[in-house]
């Protein structure tokens, strides 16, 4: 490293070592780009299976939260 270099080319240098740290970088940058977006496909993919599922099966009615006179809900201790 010469004096003449700015602290920023020093950095962008690294020591020397600049060929081998640059292109592993670029492989993890690469990597988690490729994660990334195969992610987002598997979400897009599992929200068109289940709204496709959504469409096969019947609705159901909601229980009601309060139990009938007499259900097992409603026995005293």
């Amino acid at each position: 490293m010469t004096k003449d270099m700015s602290p920023l080319m020093s950095f962008f240098h690294m020591g020397g070592y600049w060929p081998y740290i640059w292109p592993a970088y670029g492989v993890v940058a690469v990597l988690f780009i490729g994660l990334l977006v195969w992610t987002l496909v598997a979400l897009k993919r599992s929200r068109l299976e289940l709204e496709a599922l959504e469409a096969l099966a019947p609705r159901r009615r909601r229980r009601n939260t309060t139990s009938p006179a007499g259900g097992p809900d409603d026995a005293q201790p």
